[in-house]
C-alpha cells in the first residue's frame, strides 16, 4: 500500500474530473435506482451535475478525503448528504432506503484504491452493502494489452516528452517498449502539475477479465462497454501525431440478482 500523496493542484485536479460530465453518468439511463451513492465524491461535482438534471431522486457523497468533503459541501445543495465514515453511510441508506432501488457509483475510483488502500477489504465492502445497482467507471484495459509496443510509437514518445520525467517514469512502471507500461504512460502524462502523485499511481491495476472474474454470484452484469476514451485519444493524437488503439476505460453496470 502506497503513501498517499498529497493533490499539488486541487483546482486543477477536480477541473479534469469534470471533464466529460456526460460519459460518467451513462448510467442515468440503465438503471431504475432513485438513491445514487457516489463512492469517492470529491468535490461533489458529479452529484451536483446529476441533482441538476434529475432532482427528484436522492444523493449521497463519500469519500475519504475530509478536504474534499468540505469542498462537496461549498459545492452541493444541504439535501445531499455527505459521509466521512462508511459505517454512517451505511446507517444512512437503511434508514432512507424504504423499498426503493440503490444504485453505487464507482467513478475513476478503483485505481485509487489499488494504489492507497486494500483492494481484498474494498470489494468486500462493496458487495455486502448490498445495492441494486453498482455502476464502475474507470481506466481498465485488457489481458492482450501485455504485448511488445509500437516501436514508431515509442520513438515519437522519446522525441517529445521531457525526459527527465519520462526517465522518472520508466525507472518505477518499466519501458515504454512494453505496450502495458506504453498505455499506463498516455493516461497519466498530461498530468505534469501534480506528477508526484498521478505518476506513481497504478492507473491500470486490474485487467478487464480479472475484474469480471471478481464479482460475486448475487450480482451479475447488466451492461458493459470496453471502449478508448475519445479525449484521451484525441490528446494523444494532437501531443505525439500516433493514433492510440488500445481500450482504455471501462463501463460495467452490475445489478443484483432478483431474490
Amino acid at each position: 500500500m502506497n503513501e498517499i500523496r498529497p493533490i499539488t493542484d486541487i483546482s486543477k485536479y477536480n477541473k479534469g474530473m469534470r471533464q466529460s460530465l456526460i460519459d460518467k453518468t451513462y448510467f442515468l439511463d440503465k438503471v431504475e435506482a432513485e438513491i445514487f451513492v457516489d463512492f469517492g465524491c470529491a468535490d461533489g461535482i458529479l452529484l451536483k451535475y446529476m441533482h441538476n438534471l434529475f432532482p427528484e431522486h436522492d444523493y449521497i457523497g463519500y469519500d475519504l478525503s475530509k478536504e474534499m468533503i468540505e469542498k462537496a459541501q461549498d459545492n452541493l445543495p444541504e439535501t445531499i448528504q455527505l459521509f466521512h465514515e462508511l459505517k454512517q453511510l451505511s446507517q444512512h441508506l437503511k434508514a432512507i432506503k424504504n423499498g426503493r432501488k440503490t444504485c453505487l457509483i464507482l467513478s475513476s475510483v478503483i485505481h485509487e484504491v489499488y494504489s492507497y488502500s486494500n483492494p481484498k477489504e474494498f470489494w468486500n465492502e462493496i458487495f455486502t452493502l448490498d445495492f441494486d445497482y453498482i455502476s464502475i467507471r474507470d481506466m481498465c484495459v485488457s489481458n492482450t494489452c501485455s504485448r511488445p509496443s509500437d516501436p514508431i510509437t515509442v520513438a515519437r514518445v522519446y522525441q517529445i516528452f521531457d525526459t527527465e520525467l519520462l526517465t522518472d517514469w520508466e525507472s518505477m512502471w518499466g519501458s515504454l517498449d512494453e505496450n502495458w507500461s506504453l498505455t499506463h504512460f498516455f493516461l497519466t502524462y498530461r498530468y505534469t502539475e501534480n506528477w508526484e502523485r498521478e505518476s506513481r499511481e497504478n492507473y491500470l491495476p486490474i485487467t478487464k477479465e480479472r475484474l469480471l472474474q471478481i464479482i460475486p454470484n448475487h450480482y451479475h452484469p447488466h451492461f458493459i462497454e470496453h471502449y478508448t476514451l475519445p479525449f484521451l485519444r484525441d490528446e494523444v493524437f494532437n501531443t505525439f501525431q500516433v493514433q492510440l488503439q488500445e481500450r482504455t476505460h471501462l463501463k460495467l453496470i452490475l445489478r443484483k440478482n432478483n431474490k
